[in-house]
């Protein structure tokens, strides 16, 4: 058993480790989170209501993701009393947004070492606990499970990376993974992935991904309007197209800078936002737009009225305004895509009828690829050249480029459903575990 060894390595990697956990924050113009995650701090107490339901995601995409989610279990578990958990400060601004005007506790999660941990559990006494995605932390399922919280994975998930590690550890791995009582795939690789790791019958199931349902949520059109508003500027929209290079990463945005300004001969008027996956790298993107002689302004001061837009570059440097933005695009890119990351979300553009391009090393997202290539909606690219050309091509044929953007929407519609599965799988598992109890009934499931 792994479990003695892993506590042992866990308390020491906290006792000693914490320097270099605050340098890491703090290199990154962070910090808030250091107390709360090595349990030094504590949350305020969970709201009144059962059962008490604890929602975990590591960071912005998995909170995205649970919003679907928690909207269906507030529906089937009225009385219930909610607690959304963040690994990352990004993700925790995101769910702060979200998640406490809806009444629930928002807060850290605990770094999985023994003390931190146990602090936690006893504080909040949660009956459920469900993770976003496939985060894996033996101390906190462990000691979770002895305390009898019925344990689920929602939107579950096994990257390449991550699967070839489980199988080759999988002695070990299954035995944390026995502590789980509910796998929710997302996609039927996850699912035959999961399933050939030897996982109990019963244990788990194949229900789509969370993250289809939140992209087709009826958009703000308020908020698209509003900054619609406010790119359009000094000098209107509707002459003005506009190229919304999404979550880019070290390494891509020149790429993005390049093709852009290879465009602006034949189109002009062309704007550029540029958002890239962390706004702290707004600093070092200026530097870089000023190197190519591009005119830039940040959106923070656009969105709040104290400038005017009138450069041909707009930096994204705010949290959570990005899917929105995609309202008022006619051209997208994805990011973490031209580099070896993993890729972004390449259904985000899909949900507002634009044409996805990528590059080629989206592995987190090939359930997403498959989507797309099936309706024949996505463009793969590897480089500037056909970046620029693939960019052009729907610049020059707007018929082709709304053909192409519908069908990307209209491949999602199929797929609708997963937070709805997902919450009924829940409520069935607490449904079992307090049949009999005084609990809160539970509503329409």
């Amino acid at each position: 058993m792994i479990l003695g060894p892993y506590r042992i390595l866990t308390t020491l990697a906290g006792l000693v480790g914490w320097p270099y956990f605050w340098w890491h924050l703090k290199k990154r113009g962070r910090g808030e989170s250091f107390r709360p995650r090595l349990g030094l701090e504590l949350p305020p107490p969970a709201p009144p209501g059962k059962p008490r339901v604890w929602l975990h995601g590591v960071s912005v995409g998995e909170i995205l993701a649970a919003q679907p989610l928690f909207l269906e279990l507030k529906r089937l578990l009225p009385q219930a009393a909610f607690i959304i958990t963040t690994g990352t400060e990004t993700g925790q601004a995101v769910a702060r947004k979200f998640f406490r005007p809806l009444g629930a506790l928002v807060c850290y999660f605990p770094l999985d070492v023994p003390w931190a941990v146990s602090r936690y559990l006893d504080h909040l006494r949660p009956d459920i606990f469900v993770a976003l995605d496939s985060e894996i932390w033996p101390n906190f399922l462990t000691q979770a499970r002895n305390r009898g919280v019925r344990l689920a994975v929602a939107n579950a998930r096994l990257s390449d990376k991550s699967f070839t590690r489980f199988v080759k550890y999988r002695r070990y791995v299954i035995d944390i993974l026995n502590n789980i009582d509910l796998i929710a795939a997302g996609s039927a690789q996850d699912y035959d992935r999961f399933r050939s790791l030897g996982l109990p019958p019963g244990k788990l199931h194949l229900t789509g991904n969370l993250k289809i349902d939140r992209l087709l949520q009826a958009p703000q059109p308020d908020i698209v309007k509003d900054f619609r508003d406010v790119i359009q500027g000094l000098d209107g929209l509707a002459q003005r197209p506009v190229f919304l290079a999404a979550s880019t990463h070290p390494g891509e945005e020149d790429a993005v800078l390049e093709a852009f300004q290879r465009l602006k001969a034949p189109y002009p008027a062309l704007l550029l936002v540029l958002a890239p996956r962390h706004p702290e790298r707004t600093g070092e993107l200026g530097g870089l737009l000023e190197s190519r002689g591009l005119h830039f302004q940040l959106w923070s001061l656009l969105k709040s009225g104290r400038e005017p837009r009138q450069a041909p570059v707009v930096l994204i440097d705010t949290i959570g305004d990005l899917f929105s933005l995609y309202g008022l695009a006619d051209l997208t890119f994805v990011g973490g895509s031209l580099v070896p990351h993993g890729g972004q979300n390449i259904l985000e553009p899909a949900a507002w009828g634009l044409v996805p391009i990528y590059g080629p090393n989206i592995n987190n997202f090939l359930w997403a690829k498959a989507i797309l290539d099936q309706a024949r909606a996505g463009v793969m690219v590897r480089d500037v050249p056909s970046l620029t050309a693939a960019l052009r091509r729907l610049l020059d044929q707007p018929a082709l480029r709304r053909d192409q953007g519908q069908r990307a929407r209209d491949a999602l519609l199929p797929h609708q459903g997963a937070a709805r599965r997902q919450a009924e799988l829940v409520a069935e598992l607490l449904e079992k575990e307090l049949v009999g109890s005084a609990h809160p009934t539970f509503a329409g499931s």
